[in-house]
């Protein structure tokens, strides 16, 4: 297939080996010149070709595909959006297209049925419920207050990336990370200096991990960074920027408290295969290790009593004797 010349044209990805099915396409993506095209036979080389390519929309043949190969397709790849999602079919199918959208499909076509303008309509169509999906599922996988992953989100998104890697023998690392003396800093300060305190932590790691990573706060003061395509000397380099980009917050925030992290890493190396929860505990441990090796802290000092203004005289009333 040939790319269109557009800078503004959107990128589909055809999942497709057999000839018929691509020729058929082919001729259609002829006449709609706002669509760049590419194409790869296997859902497996699909997988592999959305880090490259970015597509907005995947056109899946239906019959070279299983139900676990397309609902990995229909899922983000780390944090980022997945694209949309159509099946052509040969020939109409209630079953196949039953089992297709249960997995995340938009819409299933007949080839037979399309023209160059159905097929547009299907496509833009598709983009567009899409986005609005991503944009529900976003409220329903987001952390209210810090706009990261919450729980659900980091465990969903970390267990379809820890598939991924096992799938294709790259490796991935879990940091956990505990923002240290939450409760004293509420106690001290009051509960709006603590949210302070956990959007500032959110913000560091934000701007630590990488935009494919995939960053969660899984508790009130307990945040895990999952990076794909890092071995153990990556992890430590991560907590690292981590430490250094915490140093660097402590010296610029105007807060009377500085921010501390407690830290811990483990790594998933295929073919070893061990469950996210299981990394997570490990990573857990570490952290936990890294407590005990500490110093006790001294408590902060109270915030400063604020000094009464002092009282205005009031003169008397002149009719006052």
């Amino acid at each position: 297939m040939t790319p269109q010349s557009s800078p503004f044209a959107r990128r589909v990805l055809v999942v497709a080996g057999d000839p018929t099915i691509v020729a058929a396409l082919d001729a259609l993506f002829a006449a709609l010149p706002g669509y760049v095209t590419s194409r790869v036979s296997t859902p497996v080389a699909a997988l592999a070709a959305r880090s490259d390519i970015s597509p907005d929309l995947l056109l899946v043949d239906l019959a070279a595909a299983d139900g676990a190969e397309l609902a990995d397709l229909t899922r983000a790849e780390g944090a980022g959006t997945p694209p949309a999602v159509i099946g052509p079919l040969r020939h109409d199918c209630p079953l196949r297209t039953s089992e297709a959208l249960k997995v995340g499909v938009q819409e299933c076509v007949v080839l037979s049925d399309l023209t160059p303008a159905r097929l547009e309509r299907s496509l833009r169509q598709a983009i567009e419920r899409q986005r609005a999906q991503q944009r529900l599922a976003d409220l329903a996988l987001r952390d209210e207050l810090t706009g990261l992953y919450n729980r659900r989100g980091l465990l969903v998104l970390g267990e379809h990336q820890r598939r991924q890697c096992l799938r294709s023998g790259r490796t991935l690392v879990v940091v956990y990370v505990d923002l240290d003396r939450l409760k004293a800093i509420n106690d001290t300060y009051g509960h709006q200096a603590g949210d302070q305190a956990i959007m500032a932590a959110a913000s560091i790691l934000r701007c630590t991990f990488r935009e494919s990573d995939i960053v969660g706060r899984i508790g009130g003061d307990e945040f895990v960074g999952i990076a794909v395509d890092a071995d153990a000397a990556a992890a430590h380099r991560v907590q690292r920027r981590l430490l250094l980009a915490l140093e660097a917050h402590n010296r610029r925030a105007a807060t009377p408290f500085p921010l501390s992290f407690s830290l811990g890493a483990s790594v998933l190396i295929p073919p070893a295969a061990p469950t996210l929860a299981a990394l997570i505990d490990e990573a857990d441990r570490a952290l936990y290790a890294m407590k005990a090796r500490r110093p006790l802290e001294a408590p902060w000092p109270p915030p400063p009593t604020p000094t009464p203004a002092p009282a205005l005289a009031i003169p008397a009333p002149l009719w006052a004797a």
